[in-house]
């Protein structure tokens, strides 16, 4: 049986990295940002929690000791089944589960969140891929979040989703009980384009659509062009730090990092950052 996370002691970041739909790159950048972070000397997790779709980002040909479903499932602990990725980045395999969803008590995913931030002593931040998501766990695990970043294209339909996205996952909480401690900083990122100017009015719009219809503050991580290259075995492309597209996750880590480092050392979260 798998020990349960401690009650006290500091916590590690969580930077949730959501879809609106699929095919965006959500996973790919998920995957990429916590190398990157890596690469800047942080001791990073990347935990694939995508119940819908997950299972396919094993970074390389990772052997697997357990999943996100083990641990849910109160087989195993976030521990047991944490592997070396890419970079030196500890990663939790995801697993297609989502017919099994219902079959996890809400406890049992407070718990898996609990292991999540209890991993402070080694690990510095957590990146948590949930693909495109709506559902309860996501739900929590975008309440739970220090950060929470929105990839989208700048086709229609997937800034239509994010929108969306936004509205069912954090959208939900009556405005007048909204704090610090309600709900993370929102961010959107634009992938696979080298248009910075749509780029930057997609950006515009959804932040917005957010502050009209929702009272959110959406900020702006960036753009990140399309990379050349094919995916890797396990269907996932890892940028060379090199490329555009490296340096533009770069950027975002770099602020992203900046953001929830502020919050910590204020004692608040950065709801109110964006």
């Amino acid at each position: 049986m798998r020990a349960t996370a401690g009650a006290a002691g500091p916590l590690a970041p969580l930077l949730v990295v959501a879809g609106g739909k699929g095919g965006v790159g959500t996973t790919t950048v998920a995957a990429n940002l916590a190398i990157t972070l890596a690469r800047q000397g942080r001791r990073t997790v990347f935990a694939d929690a995508d119940l819908d779709h997950g299972g396919h980002a094993l970074l390389s040909g990772i052997q697997h000791r357990g999943s996100v479903v083990d641990v849910l499932a109160g087989r195993q602990s976030v521990h047991e089944v944490l592997e070396r990725g890419p970079c030196g980045i500890q990663v939790l395999s995801g697993a297609w589960a989502a017919d099994e969803l219902t079959s996890y008590s809400t406890s049992a995913q407070e718990r898996f969140i609990g292991e999540l931030k209890h991993l402070a002593p080694h690990a510095d931040v957590v990146v948590v891929d949930v693909g495109s998501g709506r559902n309860p766990f996501t739900q929590r695990l975008w309440r739970a979040a220090d950060a929470v970043l929105v990839v989208t294209t700048t086709e229609p339909a997937a800034v239509m989703n994010a929108y969306a996205a936004t509205k069912t996952l954090a959208g939900t909480v009556d405005v007048a009980e909204r704090d610090t401690d309600t709900l993370p900083a929102i961010y959107s990122l634009i992938n696979r384009t080298s248009d910075a100017a749509t780029a930057d009015d997609v950006q515009a719009r959804i932040a917005t659509a957010c502050r009209r219809f929702l009272a959110l503050e959406i900020g702006a991580a960036g753009v990140v062009p399309e990379c050349p290259g094919e995916p890797d075995v396990a269907g996932v492309m890892v940028f060379s730090d090199r490329t555009e597209a490296s340096r533009a996750l770069d950027r975002a880590c770099e602020m992203l990092w900046t953001r929830m480092s502020a919050a910590k050392v204020d004692g608040i979260r950065p709801a109110r950052r964006a």
